[in-house]
């Protein structure tokens, strides 16, 4: 989030297509909570003397410690933040001998990119130790280097690009990124319908594309297939601000992803839910300019989370990553909180364990 999303948030706080269903095609998971709640990061943690807070997606290193971009924050120079913790049946704590302040270990600048120009809202390491960010205002995505150099811009598919009545509308671009496992594709997101695909009615279901990019090479990742995914709609908006959109995107072994779905409301807070999506028998939608009036088959959608279920009040959780297993096997998911720069707020770093069930 950004500006006047940001400004109408803070103040809330002060107060407070076509388709059809289809089967489901995949064993449900079975995820819950590790420990009693989330590690809190204070607010007036510095690196390099800029606060630490805007953490809008997060992802693993290599070396185990994670990294976490910073979605903006004025003019201020674009960072990315280098975090360190453990993960444990406990939940998330700081590693020993250190404080939850402490978890903050470095930043990294991103160099060129400032507040104006840079809305960072999507992060994933390579191997390589390279990494690639995505921007929601253009949107966009960039290739950097393990020092935040600038390595490449990938092209953009002309329908996103804001332009008159046509493309994202107002900071609800590129909110999320993940490469497959196998590193042979990357996928993102607009966070709300394109203007041209459908109106902005937050009770009705909004058409957003998740687009993959491939990797061809030497020509980098290049624009693939597009493929509809239904945000849900928001039970009685009420008076006041009110959002839902697609925060994040993870993708699994065998093709599926895991969908966090993100909704703010003036009059009850945060409402965070945890989809399971399959592509399986989906509409590549690529070939159409818009999706009005258009006859196509959406991806496919299991609930496999809601945080109502936590025991706590999650802020404004939207960046997600794999964590280490657990020594049962079982997958960990990481998950951070963008606290908008707001003393209203926190920066919550949360923990889930996820275990498949038997086909």
């Amino acid at each position: 989030m950004m500006a006047a999303k940001r400004v109408v948030l803070a103040a809330a706080l002060l107060a407070f297509g076509c388709w059809a269903p289809r089967p489901r095609l995949q064993p449900v998971p079975a995820v819950s909570l590790l420990g009693a709640g989330p590690l809190v990061v204070p607010f007036d943690i510095r690196l390099s003397g800029f606060r630490v807070g805007g953490l809008s997606a997060i992802a693993r290193a290599a070396d185990g410690t994670y990294v976490a971009v910073v979605d903006g924050e004025g003019e201020t120079p674009a960072r990315v933040v280098r975090l360190a913790f453990r993960v444990s049946e406990d939940g998330i704590a700081p590693p020993p001998g250190r404080t939850p302040g402490q978890v903050p270990v470095a930043a990294i600048g991103l160099a060129g990119l400032d507040g104006r120009n840079f809305d960072g809202e999507g992060i994933v390491v390579e191997p390589s130790g390279r990494m690639l960010v995505s921007s929601e205002t253009e949107p966009s995505v960039r290739e950097l280097s393990a020092e935040g150099e600038l390595v490449a811009a990938l092209p953009v598919p002309p329908l996103f690009l804001a332009s008159g009545r046509k493309g994202i509308r107002n900071n609800q671009g590129f909110e999320s990124l993940t490469l497959t496992p196998d590193g042979k594709s990357l996928w993102t997101a607009n966070e709300r319908a394109l203007q041209q695909d459908g109106a902005d009615d937050e009770t009705r279901p909004s058409p957003v594309r998740l687009l993959r990019y491939d990797r061809r090479g030497g020509a980098g990742f290049v624009p693939g297939p597009q493929f509809v995914y239904p945000v849900e709609p928001i039970d009685h908006p009420g008076a006041g601000f009110s959002i839902r959109g697609l925060a994040e995107l993870l993708a699994l072994p065998g093709g599926d992803l895991l969908a966090l779905e993100r909704e703010f409301v003036t009059s009850r807070g945060f409402k965070i839910q945890l989809y399971r999506v399959s592509l399986a028998g989906a509409t590549d939608v690529s070939a159409f300019d818009t999706l009005a009036g258009k006859t196509y088959t959406p991806v496919h959608k299991t609930l496999l989370y809601d945080f109502a279920r936590a025991g706590f009040v999650p802020d404004n959780l939207e960046g997600m990553t794999f964590g280490p297993p657990l020594r049962d096997g079982s997958r960990t998911l990481v998950l951070v909180s963008d606290d908008n720069f707001s003393p209203l707020q926190q920066t919550q770093l949360v923990a889930l364990r996820w275990i498949e069930s038997a086909p």
